[in-house]
């Protein structure tokens, strides 16, 4: 019998990556499982990994942009903060926000990206990224990655009262992650 069972679901699983289609995101990964440990102390910041590309006018503004960071208990390295080359046009104007981030420090993250990276026009599907992640203006994924955002959806994302599960609902909610079909990235 367990040998028919695997037989039928190794089936399905080939007839799944035959017909060219496979399942959405569900709103069951909404957060990580019970068993997810993050890589990183959370107690004040459930950022574990921030990544920020800003134009190269902000160069000059790296020293204080590092200093905001450690003040929200951030951990800062060489890499975390990295500039476009001069005259190569403007970073993305997306963010990339993982499923384990609190609401309050996915405001703080979008706040940033407001400020030093002049607006805020996509979302990152969250599957895609670390559950401890924040990637301001990343280019790390094609454009079927990114979902674009109206301003006023925007500010609802940023409304102080959403409780975190509030905001990844919103978040899943404004990405139409549960339409998402998984091989569409890979």
């Amino acid at each position: 019998m367990k040998r028919l069972m695997v037989l039928a679901v190794g089936l399905l699983g080939f007839l799944v990556l035959l017909s060219g289609s496979s399942l959405a995101v569900s709103k069951e990964f909404l957060f990580p499982p019970a068993s997810y440990k993050p890589p990183c102390d959370t107690s004040k910041t459930t950022i574990c990994t921030i990544e920020i590309w800003l134009a190269h006018e902000h160069k000059k503004q790296k020293k204080e942009i590092k200093g905001y960071l450690k003040s929200k208990s951030l951990k800062v390295l060489n890499h975390t903060i990295q500039f476009w080359r001069r005259g190569n046009g403007h970073p993305p104007t997306n963010i990339a926000i993982g499923s384990a981030v609190s609401a309050e420090d996915a405001r703080m993250a979008i706040n940033f990206a407001l400020k030093y990276n002049d607006r805020l026009d996509g979302l990152i599907l969250r599957p895609l990224n670390p559950p401890n992640y924040v990637a301001v203006a990343t280019s790390a994924w094609d454009e079927l990655s990114e979902v674009a955002i109206k301003p006023e959806d925007l500010e609802r994302l940023r409304d102080p009262k959403l409780t975190t599960e509030e905001f990844h609902s919103l978040y899943y909610e404004l990405t139409n992650e549960a339409g998402v079909k998984r091989d569409k990235f890979y």
